[in-house]
């Protein structure tokens, strides 16, 4: 395959792999360190793809997994919180609470079983349907719903003393 179309793929997908690391992780920067990783990856592989990947599901994949090994890497890192998100401004420390919840979060998600993970964050972060994540994880509807009730399970044990 020539540069044109890695560089056709860098374009295409650039923002789908930035929005979803900085979704798992949280943090613009660590974000952008996994957004030039998956590509930096996939370029350094480049003469062995054939014309037939699944583009969008491999991406996800890998940009997931490669969050989610930063995460483990990084060892509580302090995670910025978007501004988009909501605090609860009725209590002084609401941002910092929020901050450290979002911390434990990526901390309890590094934690899970790869498959319950890219289960997790393909339906509830990227707000894909069960059969989109079936189809990128290689795997039946029911299989992911399986997937996603343990992983909300454990998260929901692991985050217990967080959520009052």
């Amino acid at each position: 395959m020539s540069d044109r179309n890695f560089e056709n793929l860098v374009h295409e997908y650039g923002r789908q792999v930035l929005n979803t690391a900085l979704r798992v992780l949280g943090d613009a920067n660590l974000a952008n360190d996994i957004h030039q990783e998956v590509f930096l990856s996939i370029w350094r592989r480049w003469p062995s793809y054939n014309g037939q990947t699944n583009w969008p599901a491999y991406l996800y994949r890998v940009t997931v997994r490669k969050a989610l090994e930063a995460a483990r890497r990084a060892n509580g890192y302090r995670r910025e919180v978007p501004a988009e998100r909501e605090c609860d401004d009725r209590r002084p420390d609401g941002n910092m609470r929020a901050e450290e919840l979002q911390t434990k979060l990526v901390a309890a998600l590094a934690k899970l079983p790869a498959h319950q993970a890219d289960a997790f964050v393909l339906l509830r972060l990227e707000g894909l349907a069960t059969t989109e994540v079936a189809a990128i994880l290689g795997c039946s509807p029911q299989t992911v719903r399986v997937h996603l009730h343990r992983a909300l399970k454990r998260l929901s044990r692991e985050l217990r003393p967080y959520l009052g």
